[in-house]
């Protein structure tokens, strides 16, 4: 099982990306997001992967920018009805921390109006998913307050500095949740940079 790919960003479409990693080229399905957040062709790239196996189309890798999105597909991939196609799909037509929250509320009406998901299959998602999802980290990012912009300052400010969002998104959230309480935009960033 590969557990995440990082390698030199050889090619992309919408939503496909070849990356190059040990001279081989692999080619990896992605969330039609993920194109804006990626580095430039040439640079190097991590995605976190999950392969699929199909008698008709072979080994399939589908990738992702951090480890709970990927956790986040693959539990959608339990439920009845969701295969890589719909579940890709359903991450490219909103957040993770959106669907999650819509899940753990149990919010139908938001469901439906994501790509590919019905009545029965939200209600499914719903059923099945809801204390699944309650338990993952995904949900500490769910749960930061709505007005909070504390860490997207931290994100932007580490990025001038000269970092990938990706690399600085991942160090703020990591930060994070070492503060009891909000900290302030210059705590968390000093904080953020030992993990970059």
């Amino acid at each position: 099982m590969i557990s995440h790919i990082d390698g030199k960003i050889e090619s992309r479409t919408t939503d496909v990306v070849v990356l190059e990693a040990g001279g081989i080229g692999y080619e990896i399905h992605v969330p039609t997001y993920i194109g804006d957040m990626m580095p430039a062709d040439g640079e190097r790239c991590k995605l976190f992967v999950h392969s699929n196996f199909s008698e008709d189309h072979g080994t399939s890798l589908y990738g992702f920018m951090t480890r709970e999105d990927r956790d986040l597909f693959r539990l959608l991939l339990t439920v009845s009805g969701i295969g890589p196609k719909v579940g890709l799909s359903i991450l490219s037509s909103v957040t993770a921390e959106e669907i999650a929250e819509a899940i753990i509320h149990e919010d139908l009406k938001a469901l439906t109006h994501i790509n590919g998901v019905g009545k029965k299959t939200a209600q499914r998602l719903v059923l099945e998913l809801k204390d699944k999802v309650a338990d993952m980290r995904i949900m500490l990012r769910v749960k930061k307050p709505m007005a909070d912009t504390v860490s997207d300052d931290a994100v932007d400010a580490l990025q001038a500095l000269g970092y990938s969002r990706t690399a600085a998104v991942d160090a703020v959230e990591k930060a994070r949740e070492t503060f009891a309480a909000q900290p302030k935009v210059e705590e968390l960033i000093k904080v953020s940079l030992r993990y970059l």
